[in-house]
C-alpha cells in the first residue's frame, strides 16, 4: 500500500518538474535572445559613429574616360626663366656698394682696435685667474681657513672680478667678429666694384669690330644702249 502511494506522488511531480525545467529553459533562450539583440544594435550604433574611411584611388579605379582635376598651380612652362629672374634680382637685391677708400681705412681701423681690446682684455683676465687660484690653494691651505672671514671675503671678491673679466672678453669676441663681418663684406664689395670698372674699361679699349658693309648690286646690261652706240 506504500508503495503504491509513493508510486502516485513521482508520477504526479513528473510532469510539474518537466513543466519547470521548459520554463528555465525559455527563459533562458528569451534573455539569449535579448542579448543577442542588443549586441547587434550595439555594432550598428558603433558603425553609424566610425568616420567613412577615404577613398584612395589607384591604377585600378582611376577612371580613364573623364578628365581628372588636380587643384594647385599649374606648372611652368619649358624653358621659363623664372628662375634666372629671381636669382637676378635676389643677386641685385644683396649687391652692396662698394665702399670708399675713407670709408674701407675708417673699418680697418676699427677692426685693429677691436683685436687690440681683446688681447688686452684676455691679457687681464689671465692674470686675475692666475692669482685667484694662487690665493684660493693658499687659503684652503691653512689649517684653520673655515676661521678666516676676511679670506673667505678677498676670494669671494676676486672670484666677482673673474667673471665680470671673462664676460668682457666674451663681449669683445663678439664686436671683433662683427667688426671683421663687415670688412669682409666690404673688401668683397671693393672687389666686384673694381672687376666691373676693369670690364669696362676693357670693353672701352678693345672695342668690337664694325660689321662689313653689305656687297654692291651688279650692273644692269642695256642692250638697246649698246645698239644705238654702235650706230
Amino acid at each position: 500500500m506504500r508503495t503504491a502511494h509513493w508510486v502516485f506522488r513521482v508520477l504526479l511531480l513528473t510532469p510539474l518538474a518537466a513543466s519547470l525545467g521548459t520554463g528555465a529553459a525559455r527563459a533562458q533562450d528569451q534573455d539569449q535572445d535579448n542579448s543577442l539583440a542588443a549586441a547587434a544594435r550595439r555594432t550598428q550604433e558603433q558603425k553609424k559613429d566610425q568616420p567613412k574611411a577615404a577613398k584612395v584611388w589607384d591604377n585600378n579605379n582611376l577612371p580613364t574616360t573623364a578628365p581628372v582635376s588636380v587643384v594647385g598651380p599649374e606648372p611652368a612652362a619649358a624653358g621659363s626663366n623664372t628662375t634666372d629672374t629671381t636669382n637676378s634680382s635676389t643677386s641685385a637685391a644683396d649687391a652692396k656698394p662698394a665702399p670708399t677708400a675713407a670709408e674701407m681705412a675708417r673699418l680697418n681701423s676699427d677692426l685693429d682696435v677691436a683685436k687690440q681690446r681683446l688681447g688686452d682684455l684676455k691679457a687681464d683676465l689671465d692674470v686675475a685667474q692666475r692669482k685667484y687660484a694662487l690665493d684660493q690653494q693658499t687659503y684652503y691651505g691653512k689649517p684653520d681657513f673655515a676661521a678666516d672671514k676676511a679670506g673667505a671675503a678677498a676670494l669671494a671678491s676676486e672670484k666677482s672680478d673673474v667673471d665680470a673679466k671673462a664676460d668682457a672678453v666674451a663681449a669683445a669676441e663678439k664686436l671683433l667678429a662683427s667688426v671683421q663681418i663687415k670688412v669682409d663684406e666690404a673688401g668683397k664689395a671693393a672687389t666686384q666694384k673694381a672687376a666691373q670698372d676693369q670690364a669696362a674699361q676693357n670693353a672701352a679699349a678693345n672695342p668690337p669690330p664694325a660689321a662689313p658693309a653689305p656687297p654692291a648690286a651688279p650692273a644692269t646690261s642695256n642692250p638697246d644702249a649698246a645698239t644705238v652706240n654702235a650706230k
